[in-house]
């Protein structure tokens, strides 16, 4: 390649037609060797804002006195001359210069197509999300001196191509020939530098593979990771657990070996207690419902007793959380530590739905077909994908950084029953899929989500190995999962998706299109007459879209316009709408069957086809249409009107589009949940740190379906408090005179809120994290509070606003001075331990909307059986919400931290009380809002 110069501009905005350049600095390299740098600052010609000189921390009398654009250009295209230049979204620098040349009457003396290290570390760190250059400097170990400062950035971002350079030559050669093969189809310059690295790698290894891979025609791919353990026969693991419940508890008692292998590991009484009762329900073919405290140590307390019964019995024990991160932490941190203890050999495997896992085969066949016309950000996205195969453990999409756009490529690679062609594929012996699926049939102790517990309930236990034994982590959420997965929902949105991937552009694109092309021309008789299928499914498919879009444009119109939700009952077949949507259910329908019927004779044709990429592709294209009929099946069981289900349109209205979904559910899951999984297993284990309202389970056994269970003796129940004192660590304060946020706009609510939360963050020195029930609150107090709070030098991280959760999270820990506002998915499952947060807000009780269609449902249920629905269901799961949310706060034992509670209902509604005696020993301090404040400074600084 060209002498590298790295570039890095200050500006005064985002628009290099409009906006002007403040600051210049570039580094001229060759060889890794700085040979040269040029930098000066360029004097603007319009006002600069505070903003910009706050941000960069350039003095405004050095910027006045500086040279300007026209005398600082000249010298700066000569340094350019000739060169690569390089820069972290390096476009933007290069559109600025562009534009000044342009202006100035010069040319642009080097190529316009520079070096990005942005789209490199896109590339090359594919698990990763956060790509601005301090995040990517972080992770390689560089230093970033002074962020936004012209020679600090330029400095950083060279260091930077430097790490990633080192990164490369890590990957295989053939990888780096596909990465550089890609990188041509949009940038000269890209492809140059990744097939640099190619002839480096080649030179240092030649062509030959590390270890740790594989390659099948030409895709290169991790090696399966055998189990660490030699294999031990049962009989011997046996021997080491005879009693089960005395085994379990001396792994956490003072002299256990878990001391050795968790320096931190200190015994909770607690804990303990909970190890007791889950070994208890094991070998005594119980179900327990087991609350356990933030900070009980409650993964390990079930880890124990499951890892010793599956040694002793020669059985397998299943495990089933809500949530990737306990998944996660299960795997990575809670069981390696549980097998340095154990003395014998152990397999724990995480299993997940087969859509979570790559096709090899699909992704082959995509990265071959891309060309020209194919986007820049789907090529980048199969670039990230090659590297990411060179290094994932699981080939699980979990692992990967996606976002925006990027993320509707895994769609079309992810595995699926319909479309594998099974011991004919050349990647079957490889499989990502298959390998877990392997792997769990395998192992002793299994991971995976309550979703898939429940897809294996429909499947009729076709999906998950057979268990007996079932422990349920985060068991709050198993009302919900059952009420979603064992009902059915179509969205008008997702199935234009999967028709867009068939047909588009009037026919001419599209995996129909693409199979059609490679037919053409084909000689043979069966190929033409594929061919001739193919086309009339075309023609169909297309007649079917429309219908599709007809269909869910009559069942939007049911809805009425003031509504966002509206149930389907038998009172709606007087209404002509429903007639009209009637007809064209019927209408669809006969057009599925139809077309059903070409389909089977193209899946019998790939059977047959000798070539086995042409049967891949054959099936890859059909494969979408289960899930098409599936949907044709979900709109037409909408007029199966049944009392013990609810069926509901819904209407999500952004900007000028409505999206329309229509969903089924049944009422009741307890009778489900009774029959399908308590009487069919020996023993579940239901656990979670809220399972109780008011130091009772009568709800969550009425919620679960546990009434009968515990009436025939096979229920018992335990709950073990936090070992943390929240009556010294936590202080939960009222303000008294706070407005009822009720009956306000979101724009009223915001302007009270965030006067009362700039207060707050300075009183608690940033650390803040205020948990809304409304996202548009959320987004209103964020416009009316980011501006006050910034100039006091604090950030404000809005869900929806700022970034996805992973990414606020991320940014929140990095940055103390800031407030985070988090709407539904911030009430749970975060860890922000020690003085990562310091103040929790709650803005409201956190009290389901009654007007949802399966909670009027519900309510109407429990109010014809004589019972409350406010009492018996919404303040209970409000309680439950409200608990998973203050648990946010204490972490550990020596956290400390307050709770501000903007609704007053807490202390002035007859079931606020509720809410306080959820949470034990702490008490309210109920007081003025200024005087609160000032209580929140004094406990922060002198303690509690």
């Amino acid at each position: 390649m060209a002498i590298l110069v790295t570039l890095d501009l200050e500006t005064t905005g985002l628009r290099s037609n409009q906006d002007e350049i403040i600051e210049i600095a570039a580094l001229k390299v060759d060889y890794d060797q700085e040979i040269d740098r040029f930098h000066s600052l360029v004097r603007p010609e319009r006002t600069v804002s505070d903003d910009i000189f706050q941000l960069t921390s350039i003095p405004k009398e050095a910027l006045e006195a500086a040279p300007s654009l026209s005398t600082v250009l000249p010298k700066l295209l000569k340094f350019l001359d000739g060169a690569t230049v390089v820069g972290h979204n390096v476009q933007f620098d290069l559109s600025f210069i562009e534009a000044a040349c342009e202006q100035n009457g010069y040319e642009l003396p080097c190529s316009a197509d520079g070096l990005d290290t942005l789209l490199l570390a896109q590339v090359l760190e594919p698990e990763e999300q956060d790509f601005r250059l301090g995040d990517v400097a972080l992770r390689n170990n560089v230093e970033l001196k002074q962020a936004h400062r012209a020679m600090s950035d330029a400095e950083t971002t060279q260091q930077v191509l430097s790490s990633l350079e080192r990164k490369a030559l890590t990957l295989p050669y053939g990888t780096l020939q596909q990465l550089a093969r890609l990188a041509g189809l949009f940038s000269r310059t890209t492809a140059e530098w990744f097939l640099l690295q190619s002839e480096r790698r080649y030179q240092q290894n030649g062509d030959s593979l590390p270890a740790t891979v594989q390659s099948v025609r030409g895709l290169v791919f991790s090696k399966d990771t055998p189990w660490e353990d030699e294999e031990m026969d049962s009989e011997s693991r046996k021997t080491y657990v005879r009693e089960l419940t005395q085994a379990a508890v001396d792994y956490v008692q003072q002299e256990s070996a878990l001391k050795q292998a968790l320096p931190s590991f200190e015994v909770r009484p607690g804990q303990q207690k909970m190890v007791e009762a889950v070994a208890q329900a094991l070998s005594g073919d119980q179900h327990l419902l087991a609350e356990a405290g933030t900070g009980t140590g409650k993964s390990l307390a079930y880890l124990i007793p499951a890892a010793l019964y599956a040694a002793r019995e020669d059985a397998r024990v299943m495990i089933s959380t809500h949530t990737i991160a306990l998944q996660e932490q299960i795997r990575t941190r809670d069981f390696p530590t549980l097998r340095q203890v154990l003395p014998f050999p152990l397999k724990l495997s995480v299993f997940k739905g087969r859509t979570h896992y790559v096709c090899m085969r699909k992704l082959h066949s995509d990265v071959d077909s891309l060309n020209w016309s194919t986007q820049r950000e789907e090529i980048v996205t199969y670039m990230k994908l090659l590297t990411w195969l060179t290094g994932t453990p699981a080939g699980d999409r979990e692992e990967l950084g996606l976002s925006g756009n990027s993320r509707d490529v895994w769609p079309r690679i992810q595995s699926e029953t319909e479309t594998c062609i099974n011991k004919r594929c050349p990647f079957f012996k490889h499989c990502y899929y298959f390998r877990a699926r392997t792997k769990a049939y395998e192992a002793d102790l299994v991971v995976t989500n309550h979703s898939l517990i429940f897809s294996d309930l429909k499947a009729e236990h076709h999906v998950l190995p057979f268990y007996d034994k079932l422990i349920v982590d985060e068991a709050h959420h198993l009302e919900e999962q059952a009420t979603k997965h064992l009902g059915a929902e179509t969205h008008y949105r997702q199935m234009m998706s999967l028709f867009g991937r068939l047909i588009r552009d009037n026919e001419r694109q599209g995996v129909l299109a693409e199979l059609a092309q490679r037919l053409q021309g084909a000689g043979s008789v069966e190929s033409q007459a594929l061919m001739a299928w193919l086309n009339e499914i075309i023609h169909r498919t297309g007649s079917l879209r429309s219908q599709v879009e007809q269909t869910f444009l009559t069942l939007s119109s049911l809805v009425p316009s003031e509504k966002n939700e509206f149930r389907i009952s038998q009172d709606i077949e007087s209404n002509p709408s429903w007639k009209n949507f009637l007809n064209d259910i019927d209408l669809l329908t006969e057009m599925w069957t139809d077309l059903s019927e070409l389909l089977e004779k193209v899946a019998e044709s790939a059977e047959d086809e000798p070539d086995e990429d042409l049967a891949g592709r054959l099936l890859d294209g059909i494969g979408f249409y289960p899930e098409i009929g599936s949907n044709i099946q979900t709109l037409s069981e909408a007029a199966d009107f049944k009392d013990d289900w609810v069926t509901w349109v819904e209407i999500q209205r952004i900007g000028h589009k409505r999206w329309t979904s229509l969903h089924r559910a049944p009422i009741e899951v307890a009778p489900l949940l009774e029959e399908r999984v308590f009487n069919s297993k020996s023993s579940v284990i239901l656990t979670s740190a809220t399972l109780s309202v008011n130091h009772s389970f009568q709800f969550t056994k009425e919620q679960l379906g546990l009434v009968n269970v515990e009436l025939d003796g096979r229920l018992a129940s335990i709950a073990v408090e936090s070992p943390f004192d929240l009556r010294r660590q936590a202080l939960l304060c009222v303000p008294k005179d706070v407005p009822d946020l009720a009956p306000l706009s979101d724009a009223e609510s915001a302007t009270w809120l965030s006067d009362s939360l700039y207060h707050l963050t300075k009183a608690s020195d940033g650390r803040v994290l205020a948990l809304f029930t409304s996202h548009a609150m959320l987004r209103a107090t964020a416009n009316v509070l980011r501006e006050p709070l910034q100039e006091a030098g604090y950030d404000v991280l809005a869900q929806g606003v700022d970034g996805n959760r992973s990414q606020l999270l991320k940014t929140f820990r990095r940055q103390p001075k800031s407030i985070l506002l988090g709407a539904q998915s911030f009430w749970e499952g975060i860890d922000l331990p020690g003085d990562q947060l310091r103040t929790l807000v709650i803005i409201r009780l956190p009290f389901a909307p009654p007007t949802h269609p399966v909670t009027v449902a519900r309510h109407q249920l429990l109010e014809a059986r004589g019972k409350s629905s406010f009492r018996d269901a919404s303040l209970p799961q409000a309680v439950v919400r409200f608990r998973q949310g203050f648990g946010r706060l204490i972490r550990s034992t020596t956290d400390k931290g307050a709770v501000v509670v903007y609704d007053k209902r807490i202390v002035t509604a007859r079931y606020g009380k509720s809410f306080i005696k959820s949470l034990a020993s702490v008490s309210p301090v109920v007081d003025t809002e200024e005087s609160i404040m000032a209580r929140i400074r004094r406990f922060f600084s002198e303690g509690p």
